[in-house]
């Protein structure tokens, strides 16, 4: 259970648990989304920063603690965005596809494990490349968990909105890797064919 009502007392203990358990998935957002190491740690420590000085603007009713921290964070990149000339708003359509590397994979092949290490390198390649709107749907999805209620809190737009974003951003990774999947399928990916 988060301790709130110790961090609003000003319990240095409440803050860092609450910090210890939510500060590695707030930069891990960050960091997906801006690329860059101290742009993410910034925009973590003014997350924190904000739960700090107004605890009270956590509303549980809206969303788990870090459903907050990561609307904090992502208020913050899209500062950063617009203030750096990036088109937060653009979409890309496309099919869709799982981002689950190497879950069939040989293990001690190392054709497969080459093939594998390509494959997450290009995905990785592939998500940063996204418009940023697509991206942050699938970054607080894909590889932090959150539910598509959860991703809609921290966007402050609808669960549809969300619904939409990760379809678009799913077939704009089923375009850029089909020639990835075909390989690894031997000539026709099931999601793609």
């Amino acid at each position: 259970m988060i301790d709130l009502e110790g961090l609003v007392r000003g319990d240095a203990k409440a803050f860092e648990r609450i910090y210890g358990r939510y500060r590695d998935r707030v930069y891990g957002f960050a960091y997906r989304m801006l690329n860059s190491q101290p742009l993410a740690e910034e925009v973590t420590h003014e997350a924190f920063l904000v739960l700090i000085e107004h605890p009270q603007r956590y509303d549980a009713e809206r969303g788990s603690v870090l459903t907050f921290l990561c609307a904090i964070a992502r208020n913050q990149m899209m500062h950063h965005f617009r203030h750096s000339g990036h088109e937060a708003e653009g979409l890309v359509d496309g099919g869709d596809i799982d981002l689950v590397v190497g879950e069939n994979a040989l293990e001690g092949d190392p054709l497969t494990n080459l093939l594998d290490d390509e494959l997450a390198s290009e995905i990785n390649r592939v998500v940063d490349n996204l418009p940023v709107l697509l991206r942050e749907a699938i970054v607080l999805r894909e590889y932090h968990g959150l539910s598509y209620e959860e991703i809609a809190n921290v966007a402050g737009v609808s669960v549809n909105t969300i619904k939409v974003r990760l379809h678009r951003a799913r077939r704009a990774l089923a375009r850029a890797l089909a020639p990835y999947m075909n390989i690894r399928n031997g000539g026709c990916c099931h999601e793609l064919c």
